[in-house]
């Protein structure tokens, strides 16, 4: 089983603690290094440093977005009424003019705003508060892992069966190596023998063996095809790495890369030609999946 996962990924979580409501967001995109950007609630600002330092635990390469809002029920960031302050005012006004017979009526609004009427919510204390955006961080985070672990496992069964693919045509290309240097000692004979029958100069059976040996040193293609062999291996260890493996993986495909591409300068045949033409179109595609492995 892979451990590859995706730097591609979103992760969302809320709690609710005292009428608080406290909602993250995670959004994560592909990113050669680990970037962190932030959209806070201007009372969780503070929290930046330490949020930071949650998302690189959790997360190794890639883009970051953290998004964090603060929201109440209908009164859990509301100014509260001081009942025994209003109740003062009105035990005044009774005393000072409903004495005299006068009627009352009294303004709500205006009485709210009387000194001392409304008090602010202080709101939860601020540890409470630091530890409830903290834990609701994390809890994005992993959700945003749980969709970059799916994403990871899909990512590399598709690189298991391209490397698959390119191990075969490597192989077929491997098995027609040998006849392209008899086609060509055939054809080098061939020439030969026309060229006897224009009575050019003679040419002898030790200049032939002498070209045929020069030729096959320079399509010689054994050791690149062993590279190549050796990097497929290492490429199927580092998808069944337990960790995400995105750095090396990016790296072995370059070298899978050169290595076809040395194959299909020195090999000096239609059928190899078109072998390496159909790996090279498969290391794109490898590639492309890699560019967003973490």
């Amino acid at each position: 089983m892979t451990g590859l996962q995706s730097m591609t990924g979103h992760g969302r979580a809320q709690q609710i603690e005292e009428g608080l409501s406290i909602e993250a967001e995670v959004r994560s995109v592909n990113n050669r290094f680990l970037k962190v950007t932030f959209k806070l609630h201007e009372s969780l600002a503070y929290l930046e440093n330490q949020i930071e330092g949650l998302v690189r635990e959790k997360v190794r390469r890639g883009s970051v977005h953290v998004t964090l809002r603060l929201s109440g029920g209908s009164a859990a960031m509301a100014n509260k009424v001081s009942e025994s302050t209003l109740k003062s005012y009105l035990d005044q006004v009774k005393s000072g003019v409903g004495r005299d017979g006068y009627q009352i009526v009294v303004e709500l609004g205006s009485a709210l705003q009387l000194p001392g009427v409304l008090l602010p919510n202080p709101g939860p204390e601020p540890e409470k508060l630091t530890a409830l955006a903290l834990s609701t961080i994390g809890q994005a985070l992993d959700d945003l892992n749980r969709m970059r672990q799916i994403e990871g496992q899909q990512m590399g069964k598709e690189l298991t069966e391209s490397a698959a693919t390119v191990r075969v045509i490597s192989d077929q290309i491997e098995a027609r190596a040998p006849n392209v240097l008899i086609d060509y000692r055939k054809r080098l004979e061939s020439r030969v023998r026309s060229a006897l029958a224009e009575m050019l100069p003679t040419v002898g059976e030790i200049d032939v063996l002498r070209e045929v040996v020069q030729f096959s040193d320079r399509c010689d293609i054994r050791e690149e095809i062993v590279r190549l062999h050796s990097h497929l291996e290492q490429f199927h260890s580092a998808v069944s790495d337990k960790e995400s493996q995105g750095r090396r993986l990016d790296f072995l495909i370059q070298e899978i890369g050169r290595e076809t591409n040395t194959i299909g300068a020195k090999a000096n045949d239609a059928t190899i030609a078109h072998g390496v033409v159909a790996i090279k179109t498969t290391i794109e595609q490898m590639r492309e999946l890699v560019q967003n492995v973490e």
